[in-house]
């Protein structure tokens, strides 16, 4: 029988499986044939993992791009702002805060700085030979009405130093105090004064040096030289206005003995004498510790009314018969009213004076003694 070998017995065939029935289990390792090799079995389909893959639309991508972008720019000005608040404060806003801080410390009687500067102004005034003794609350009134302004900040080319100005405004110490002490009727006028100091760059700070600052201030806010010495030619010489009784007050505490026995007073000799009186004080020039004005004085001369006087005395008793004189008495008497008429006719006259001032190692200003002396014989004293 062909196709097939001996001993071998040909299996009956079995029947069909029907038309769209599911075929049978597939027989495991224990129903295969021995020694032969077991049939794997096929892997259950992925139906997540192994599904096709989409391509990304354009359009997605853009709108994820452009999103991106949009954070990125919003950070960005936030940083900026960031920056230019707490990093990118310019040298110059820097300085001009630092120099305000510092000057208001000065403006402020209750601090240390405040405090100094209401004592070196005292220390000015007590060199002045009108000085009045003020009271604490003088110099607080004055420096309450002070105020100051910064002004600009220059940076240097190599960017290592600064200058900073400031306005101080306030006003004139001098006549101030004077006259909240009740020596004067007039303060004065509001004045300015300018301010400069130089800052100091280390690194990302700026500084200045306190004892440069504190001179700049006591510059800025208390007499000047010239201020200082004009108010001292000034108390010397008197307010016109009142030299008057001034004159008068001396004349009864040095001569009036003298002026009781020529039998003439003291407010006649004054009213003679002072007739026409006037002066003006011109520029003053200060070269270091040497400073000098020029005064120009209208007055009369006692020098030339002595002369004037002799002669005429002179000529008096040359005329009068002795036996007439009945005490010494009359005789002072006579030369007194002869003194007084020579005095009411002499003319004031123009002179001009050079005074020298010298200013010793406490700041002070004195008139030196030549130019004293010098001023006397210019008014024939």
């Amino acid at each position: 029988m062909s196709g097939v070998s001996a001993g071998e017995t040909q299996a009956a065939p079995g029947p069909a499986p029907a038309s769209g029935a599911m075929p049978g289990p597939v027989p495991g390792p224990a129903d295969a044939q021995a020694g032969a090799p077991a049939a794997e079995a096929a892997p259950a389909p992925d139906l997540f993992n192994e599904q096709p893959k989409k391509k990304r639309s354009t359009g997605k991508t853009v709108g994820i791009v452009a999103a991106v972008l949009a954070v990125v720019a919003v950070l960005c000005v936030a940083g900026y702002f960031v920056y230019t608040t707490f990093f990118s404060t310019s040298p110059e806003e820097i300085i001009a805060a630092d120099l305000e801080e510092h000057l208001s410390f000065y403006e402020d009687p209750e601090t240390g700085e405040g405090d100094r500067l209401l004592s070196e102004a005292d220390s000015v005034l007590s060199g002045l030979g009108a000085y009045c003794y003020p009271d604490d609350e003088a110099y607080t009134s004055w420096l309450d009405e002070t105020s100051f302004e910064v002004g600009d900040i220059t940076i240097a080319e190599d960017g290592e130093t600064a200058t900073a100005t400031a306005t101080i405004t306030h006003m004139p110490l001098i006549s101030y105090v004077e006259e909240y002490m009740g020596e004067t009727d007039d303060a004065g006028e509001e004045q300015e004064s300018e301010l400069s100091v130089t800052y100091q760059r280390s690194g990302s700070e700026w500084s200045v040096d306190s004892i440069d600052l504190q001179q700049a201030v006591f510059d800025a806010y208390l007499p000047t030289d010239e201020e200082l010495i004009l108010s001292d030619v000034y108390w010397y010489f008197g307010d016109v206005d009142s030299i008057n009784d001034e004159f008068i007050l001396g004349l009864e505490a040095g001569a009036g003995s003298d002026l009781d026995q020529l039998g003439i007073t003291a407010e006649e000799f004054a009213e003679a004498f002072l007739d026409g009186f006037n002066y003006e004080v011109g520029d003053v020039t200060v070269d270091g510790d040497v400073a000098t004005v020029d005064v120009t004085i209208t007055s009369k001369s006692m020098d030339e009314i002595s002369t004037e006087f002799q002669n005429r005395f002179t000529e008096w008793a040359s005329t009068v018969d002795p036996s007439t004189i009945t005490s010494e008495d009359d005789l002072y008497k006579q030369g007194g009213q002869i003194f007084l008429e020579v005095t009411r006719e002499a003319e004031a006259a123009e002179r001009q004076v050079e005074l020298t001032f010298t200013q010793d190692s406490s700041g002070v200003w004195w008139m030196d003694t030549a130019s004293e002396d010098d001023l006397m014989g210019t008014m024939g004293v």
